[in-house]
């Protein structure tokens, strides 16, 4: 009776251990950067659950990424997400909801290990409370995600139904194993696998051949809800992404490592006593090494944490969903968090050629044109994290393209100007269709990024197929060759597309007229000397030459610059190379540009020569916030080579001598200015006012053309054989960076071309670099008299939608701008199955025959067959669940022998 009491005794005391050990992990989850949410692997969980467990609903997401399969969404219909659900609904802060989800993970996990150690009797109650300890804290030591972690929590739960001692029937032991495997979900589907392979490999060693199959059995079927949707994603090449290796590595290994530390643990605790040291030394040393393991946890800085999600986030979204236009929205931003989890409108993705127009900083109706082809309507900008790409780049691209802000919300970001954390831009009106003519439609050869390029080059409408897209769909179409490799064809091209894929960025960007430079903020181009190629043609014709080119930096440019009879300048060095640094710019009257010297100047200076002797009396230095360097405080003036005058610059930016006539004056900078932060940086000034001169301050007129004539352009070389070119421009494209076209000098606007190979160059020449060449024959390009409609879509659900496309007199492509998926079925107004066709290498598209105006239905099949499977798959894990609830836990007995497994 006394032992009983003992070991009644004993039981309470490690409960409530255990209850203390619990409330210790739930303290060390809370204590994280309380009041603030922590960055997860799904965002969207804390910010908006029930957004994840709608799209979860269906195989199709027309939400995120201009529509796609939805990739691991369905794995967190249970229970993941309704945990996360449930305590939305009931207003519990965000954080705390984050934090009760970690707390529920260490938790479990910490008490598997402890009930399956007791289980097995492995170690002692003490050894076990270690190993436990460790098993539910090393994942968070080392980084893991808690999400990741929650197969390695339930693991252990996994096992101990087949294990455990007490009498049991075979049917409860599998179902109820089978219901832990169920409350991992499949967010991690890999994971989840992987807590099958200790109980497998225990029934394996032990012979439960019957088990074993009833127990497998159960796990399929308890996973039916999730195996059927992952089996549809492989069969639609749209299977999760791999995964992270270290939640699977420690789901296999963490439980047995844990029973192997609780074991030997004891065995170790009497090494000391054998040694005459204290036998609680182990323990304590132990007890030790489970605390060291929270240390990181604890004193860990959250630098990403959040208080909540930013208002100005939820202030955007909200005000994208109040808008009536139709179109979807790109965050010009590789993160599509938050914005994502909080708006409702459909979610662009940013594709190459965007991010490549964008992050040049050079923008033009190309890139409106590109935005409206994808039925985008709002770009979202983001200042309040850098992305790698400056947001002078962004705003520049922007403005050049006539894309205009029209709402900003939230204070300054973390840019160099004072932008918003978040503003919205309006390309104009777009459609989610489009209904193209087939005369309007040209097949590629090269990959979906050059198509952008193509439909530009040859006019900025129309569409593009690519070739493979087209072949035994679309007939006779005009071929495009690009500079892509593999592109072998007997078919004569139509045009030849060259382009340097990266054309760099200038180290001057702009703020309306203002440049704002920064050495930093340059960017190399791929190909800064023009484009050389090789071209194949498999017959002889003759092709028109035109193209694109950007002001290229150096002394050619800036002769193309210079005003005559104006103050010009030289200096000892410059910070930037691109012409709106030059040294003329202190002297240009232009208080758009600005002269910085380099900073590893030591001795800058600047050397003003006027065009004849003038009387001057002194010189008054300019500046502004724009200005990347620090204003002179002291100078050394040498007038036509004379004994130097060291002066001190006033308040007002200027110093004073005794006239004098002069031509040359160097002024050599002694002394600079701290700015408002303390720094110095290397000396710069706007202007140079010239006291007694200042007339001969000449400003470049930035509507004046560059000289035309031919051979001002990008110099050609076809097969060594030289052709000129002529390049319309004006100062201010030259000095702001814009695109300028260029084209064959008449009278021979073509070039005839053998059949075979060839050598095409065009190379930079007259201060401009060729970013584009198309070679296209003669009369091809010409605007077909068919136009390009735009086309209502309707979606009743995220896997339907109706368009009402226009009547028309030729074969026509629907294009939906959406992701292309073979799932999507269409048909027409009289029930007619059309022809599916990926258009522009990505959106999805179908053929439309000639006839009048008519609705057409889609809808994506394989929905109906994951929305069966979700239900099937509901209906087996209640049936499992049923089974582990009402089965009888013992096994019958027979007369004679036990049925006992």
């Amino acid at each position: 009776m006394r032992r009983l009491k003992a070991g009644s005794s004993e039981q309470v005391v490690w409960r409530a251990r255990l209850v203390l050990g619990c409330l210790a992990l739930i303290a060390l989850c809370f204590q994280q950067a309380p009041g603030k949410v922590l960055p997860d692997s799904r965002l969207e969980l804390t910010a908006g659950p029930r957004g994840v467990l709608t799209r979860a609903l269906h195989l199709w997401d027309p939400h995120t990424a201009f529509g796609q399969l939805q990739n691991d969404a369905y794995g967190y219909l249970f229970p993941i997400g309704p945990f996360h659900w449930l305590l939305d609904t009931l207003s519990v802060p965000d954080w705390v909801i984050q934090r009760l989800w970690w707390s529920l993970v260490v938790c479990v996990a910490f008490l598997g290990i402890w009930k399956l150690c007791n289980v097995l009797q492995y170690g002692v109650p003490w050894t076990r409370l270690v190993a436990a300890l460790l098993y539910a804290l090393v994942p968070r030591t080392f980084g893991e995600l808690p999400i990741e972690v929650w197969p390695m929590a339930m693991a252990p739960w996994v096992l101990l139904p087949l294990v455990s001692p007490r009498v049991r029937s075979g049917w409860w032991r599998a179902s109820w194993s089978a219901v832990a495997f169920a409350l991992i979900g499949a967010a991690n589907p890999v994971a989840s696998a992987a807590t099958l392979v200790v109980p497998a490999v225990w029934l394996a060693r032990h012979h439960k051949l019957r088990l074993g199959l009833g127990w497998l059995g159960f796990v399929v079927a308890a996973s039916i809800w999730w195996l059927v949707p992952l089996a549809l994603l492989i069969r639609y090449d749209a299977a999760p992404a791999g995964p992270r290796w270290a939640p699977v590595v420690g789901v296999v290994l963490g439980l047995p490592l844990a029973l192997v530390v609780a074991h030997y643990l004891r065995r170790l605790a009497t090494v000391p006593v054998s040694r005459g040291l204290h036998r609680r030394a182990v323990p304590v040393l132990a007890t030790c090494l489970a605390v060291a393991a929270a240390v990181p946890v604890v004193f860990t800085r959250q630098d990403a944490a959040l208080a909540a999600i930013p208002k100005h986030w939820e202030e955007a979204a909200a005000w994208l969903d109040a808008q009536s236009a139709p179109g979807s929205v790109l965050l010009l931003s590789t993160e599509t968090e938050p914005l994502a989890a909080l708006v409702d409108r459909p979610m662009a993705a940013l594709t190459e050629d965007v991010r490549s127009r964008v992050d040049s900083a050079v923008g033009d109706e190309a890139l409106r044109q590109e935005l409206t082809r994808n039925g985008v309507r709002y770009v979202v900008v983001r200042n309040d994290a850098e992305d790698g790409t400056p947001s002078l780049a962004i705003h520049e691209s922007l403005a050049d393209a006539g894309i205009s802000r029209v709402a900003y919300f939230g204070p300054a970001g973390q840019t160099r100007l004072p932008y918003p954390s978040v503003e919205i831009y309006d390309v104009g009106a777009t459609s989610a269709g489009r209904l193209i003519p087939q005369s309007r439609i040209v097949a590629v050869g090269g990959t979906a990024d050059d198509v952008p390029t193509v439909v530009t080059a040859l006019g900025g409408d129309g569409g593009a197929v690519l070739g493979a897209d087209a072949d035994g769909k679309l007939e006779g179409l005009p071929q495009i060759a690009t500079d892509a490799p593999d592109q072998a064809s007997g078919k004569p091209p139509s045009a030849v597309v060259l382009r340097n894929r990266e054309i760099g960025r200038s180290s001057c960007l702009h703020v309306g007229a203002r440049a704002v430079c920064d050495p930093d903020q340059a960017k190399d181009s791929d190909e800064p000397n023009g484009l050389s190629r090789s071209v194949e043609l498999p017959q002889a014709a003759s092709y028109q030459l035109r193209g694109i080119a950007m002001p290229q930096d150096g002394e050619t440019l800036e002769r193309l610059l210079a005003v005559p009879g104006a103050i010009t300048a030289t200096a000892s060095s410059r910070a930037v190379p691109a012409p709106e640094g030059r040294p003329r710019a202190a002297v240009d009257r232009d208080p758009g540009t600005s002269w910085t010297a380099s900073p590893d100047d030591p001795t800058p200076s600047l050397t003003l020569q006027l065009p004849a002797a003038r009387v001057v009396h002194g010189l008054r230095f300019g500046s502004d916030a724009y200005l990347n360097g620090s204003e002179p405080a002291e100078v050394s003036l040498r007038f036509d080579g004379g004994a130097p005058v060291r002066l001190t610059v006033g308040a007002d930016g200027s110093v004073r001598f005794t006239a004098r006539p002069v031509r040359t004056i160097q002024i050599d900078f002694t002394a600079t200015k701290q700015l408002q932060d303390t720094r110095r940086s290397p000396v710069g000034v706007t202007e140079i006012e010239v006291l007694g001169a200042d007339d001969l301050r000449k400003a470049v007129d930035p509507s004046r053309r560059v000289p035309s004539y031919c051979g001002n352009g990008p110099a050609v070389r076809v097969d060594g054989v030289q052709a000129r070119t002529e390049v319309a421009a004006t100062m201010r494209d030259l000095l702001q960076r814009r695109p300028v076209t260029y084209s064959l000098c008449a009278p021979a606007p073509a070039l005839p071309l053998r059949s075979g190979h060839h050598k095409v160059e065009v190379l930079a020449n007259g201060g401009l670099v060729p970013t584009e060449t198309t070679l296209a024959k003669a009369g091809f390009g010409d605007v077909s008299v068919t136009p390009v409609q735009g086309v209502e879509v309707w979606r009743p659900n995220p896997t339907e939608l109706t368009a009402e496309v226009p009547g028309a007199t030729e074969q026509s492509v629907l294009t939906i701008a959406q992701n292309y998926s073979d799932g999507w079925k269409a048909y027409d107004g009289s029930g007619r199955k059309l022809t599916p066709i990926r258009v522009g290498g990505w959106q999805q598209g179908w053929i439309v025959p000639p006839g009048p105006e008519q609705a057409v239905t889609a809808g994506f099949m394989p929905d109906r067959t994951y929305r069966a499977g979700l239900l099937l798959g509901l209906v087996a894990l209640l049936s499992v669940l049923a089974t582990a609830l009402f089965f009888r836990r013992t096994p019958k007995r027979t007369t004679g022998r036990s049925t006992k497994r």
